[in-house]
């Protein structure tokens, strides 16, 4: 037992050097693990960046499409009017001539009752 014991503070010299060895090892590990954590955190960051422009840009996009869907509603309810308006105008034209075909189909009925028909010999 006692050659056990005059070992022994070799042995725990070796473990001291083995747990420093771990402990470098595993304080190697951490610095490693560490800048990968950065290197996600900056992606995620690029990629909220990503998203905030794309938000950005769907918000551009419905601003102009409520602006371009408004221009056409304004022209095509003022088509829309513009064409009622020409109806109701073009309404009074087209009675004035139905008035106007009305007074020539009854003058010509006229004079065709006036005149005795006339018929042709056959030769």
């Amino acid at each position: 037992m006692s050659a056990n014991l005059d070992a022994l503070p070799e042995r725990v010299e070796l473990i001291e050097q083995k747990l420093d060895a771990l402990s470098v090892s595993a304080d190697r590990r951490f610095e490693q693990i560490d800048q990968r954590f950065e290197q996600v955190d900056r992606r995620f960051e690029q990629v909220d960046r990503r998203f905030d422009e794309v938000s950005e840009h769907f918000v551009e996009q419905r601003e102009y499409i409520e602006f371009a869907f408004g221009t056409l509603e304004r022209r095509m309810v003022d088509g829309f009017d513009r064409l009622e308006r020409m109806r109701a105008i073009d309404s009074g034209r087209l009675e004035r001539l139905e008035r106007k075909l009305d007074q020539f189909i009854d003058t010509q009925s006229r004079r065709a009752r006036r005149r005795p028909s006339v018929r042709r010999k056959k030769n």
